[in-house]
């Protein structure tokens, strides 16, 4: 049995919600819990840049061509958000049970510049383009951070003090790992990781707009051909394959949280076609969008 499912159990008890599935804030800034009682069959969902820690139950995510599983045993890196598909495993019994930790970017900087040369990582120009997604062994002294982490829930002060240095080892953990060039990389400007990863800001925060490759590789200052090929190596995706699906997944959460119409859904989130859109969510859900409501839950569906 992981060390963490009985804190996650414990901490699940104290939730008065009926619901089978569902995610709450937990106190601590950044991190938030969920849990899942049934399984739930392949879906697309969203994650942004975090850590996602499981104690229960366990997950099969499919990116591009990869497949990886992520459970008791690892936690998911993201260091750019991806939309990719994913399949939940637990039960009334033994709940899928886990935490989200949000990594702040900003913070990421200032740890990444005190420890400076000391992570051992190669010069950027040296080390090429990765994938912004990994799975990564939980043990030793990041599994105890996370331990330390669901502990601090139990109490307000100690979330207050021993939440957020909890959260802050936990990303220090990671930066130390055999991934941690996921998130160290998004310190360090000028490379093409970092470079999709501002592109990636730009489709995130402009989604409703008109964009194409050529914009997008000009503001990173690359060619379209390099732009496309570090694109799809960081993300899975192509540019406006990874444009589109963010905008249909961002209406759905505007038809299942805001309760929007179909044709409001879609003309906010930079559709010009009711019917083109109603074609695309069909075809990337398997649903029309009136049914939005009857998609499986996940953790990663949260307002945006």
């Amino acid at each position: 049995m992981s060390t963490l499912a009985p804190l996650l159990r414990a901490y699940r008890d104290r939730i008065p919600s009926t619901d089978r599935s569902g995610a709450v804030d937990t106190g601590v800034p950044g991190v938030l819990f969920f849990w899942i009682d049934e399984a739930t069959p392949r879906s697309p969902l969203l994650y942004d840049t975090g850590i996602v820690i499981l104690g229960q139950g366990y997950k099969v995510g499919y990116l591009g061509g990869r497949r990886f599983r992520y459970d008791a045993d690892s936690c998911l890196v993201l260091g750019v958000p991806v939309p990719f598909e994913c399949e939940s495993y637990g039960t009334p019994d033994e709940p899928l049970l886990g935490i989200r930790v949000n990594v702040d970017v900003g913070a990421l900087h200032g740890m990444v510049a005190r420890l400076a040369s000391k992570l051992g990582f190669d010069p950027p120009e040296a080390s090429g383009i990765h994938s912004g997604v990994e799975p990564l062994q939980m043990e030793g002294p990041l599994l105890a951070a996370a331990s330390r982490l669901l502990k601090s829930l139990d109490d307000p002060l100690d979330r207050e003090l021993v939440g957020p240095s909890a959260v802050e080892e936990i990303i220090y953990r990671v930066l130390r790992s055999t991934h941690g060039r996921v998130l160290y990389a998004l310190t360090q400007h000028h490379t093409p990781y970092a470079n999709v990863a501002r592109s990636l800001e730009r489709i995130h925060k402009d989604y409703q707009a008109a964009m194409s490759i050529e914009d997008l590789a000009r503001e990173s200052a690359m060619g379209v051909s390099s732009f496309h090929r570090a694109f799809k190596e960081v993300t899975g995706e192509t540019p406006l394959q990874y444009l589109k699906k963010v905008r249909l997944l961002k209406a759905k959460s505007l038809l299942l949280f805001e309760g929007l119409r179909v044709e409001e859904a879609a003309y906010e989130v930079g559709y010009v076609s009711a019917s083109q859109f109603s074609r695309e969510f069909k075809r990337y859900f398997e649903v029309p969008p009136s049914e939005a409501a009857s998609l499986p839950y996940s953790d990663a569906l949260q307002p945006m």
